[in-house]
């Protein structure tokens, strides 16, 4: 018992050093990339690159070639002229900042809602058993079936987009904030309560330290799904919005114009999660003096998990 004892205090004080984020006199600590680690970068740059271009390739291809109807489908030069051109339309912005303001509103709602649910019911067990069996019936729900009834409740302006987003992003928050609370090492906990610590001190030493991680890659997946609701909302009833322009221009066989959507709806999902990612990387910095290696968290995720 004492062994375990001086083990866990020897993580809080581990911890207490992560907690000033790696500082040491008053200068931030930085170490020095090595050589092997920047052929890799490079490398990984290049090969990056190389299928962008391939798959460009192919895509241009399969349109001149006649593997795909050329009424489905653009090419990629017709594609980026259409593109640059949007840009320059007013009715694009118009369409953007509806989504952009539909997207943000439900994600900062969404994810603030998960994030203060999750953490309570993580941290009080009574709690978690009253409510958990609600939740699990509600998350077991396709959200997606319940978007014409919003839309039917809250109209076919923004509300009804608002509130899919809402309903979607809280549970991308809610259950792994829950998962992470519930695992938070019983034995640092009393060994900070020893010292004396207040509970908000305790909740700022240990318990957000311990959720940052989960919590980021929550963040960062409920952005991205918080425009894929949105627009999956402009698609079915809608008078501004991103996906109403991607539905109007393939309904009228604009292959361009919704080809040209596409790629800027998947370019605002990069980069909110870029976005997201780069606080993520400044927050947890300590992580990279405290284990004395490099992050293995991306700023810019490989995939998302559905």
């Amino acid at each position: 018992m004492t062994a375990n004892m001086a083990s866990t205090a020897s993580g809080a004080v581990r911890l207490r050093g992560r907690l000033r984020m790696g500082t040491a006199g008053g200068q931030r600590v930085r170490r020095p990339r090595r050589p092997g680690q920047t052929r890799r970068a490079v490398a990984i740059r290049l090969a990056q690159v190389a299928v962008l271009a391939a798959l460009i390739g192919l895509w241009a291809l399969s349109v001149s070639e006649g593997w795909v109807y050329h009424l489905y489908a653009a090419s990629p030069g017709s594609t980026f002229r259409t593109m640059f051109h949007l840009f320059g339309t007013a009715s694009f912005w118009a369409d953007f900042r509806v989504t952009m303001y539909e997207t943000t509103l439900g994600w900062l709602i969404g994810a603030a809602a998960g994030l203060l649910v999750g953490l309570a019911l993580g941290r009080w067990r009574t709690m978690m058993s009253v409510f958990d069996p609600y939740l699990t019936f509600a998350n077991a729900m396709p959200k997606i079936a319940l978007a014409p009834f919003f839309i039917l409740w809250f109209g076919v302006g923004t509300n009804s987009k608002i509130v899919l987003a809402i309903t979607i992003v809280f549970f991308i928050v809610e259950v792994p904030t829950q998962a992470a609370a519930r695992q938070i090492d019983p034995d640092l906990v009393l060994v900070v309560e020893t010292m004396a610590t207040t509970p908000l001190q305790q909740f700022r030493k240990v318990v957000v330290p311990s959720l940052v991680p989960t919590i980021f890659g929550a963040l960062r997946l409920g952005a991205v799904y918080a425009l894929l609701s949105v627009v999956l909302g402009e698609f079915m009833a809608a008078k501004l919005g991103l996906g109403q322009a991607l539905l109007t221009s393939t309904n009228n066989f604009d292959m361009a114009t919704a080809f040209a959507l596409l790629i800027v709806l998947a370019l605002l999902a990069v980069i909110i999660s870029g976005l997201l990612g780069l606080v993520e990387h400044r927050l947890l910095r300590w992580q990279d003096v405290g284990q004395g290696r490099g992050r293995s968290t991306a700023m810019w995720p490989t995939s998302q998990a559905a």
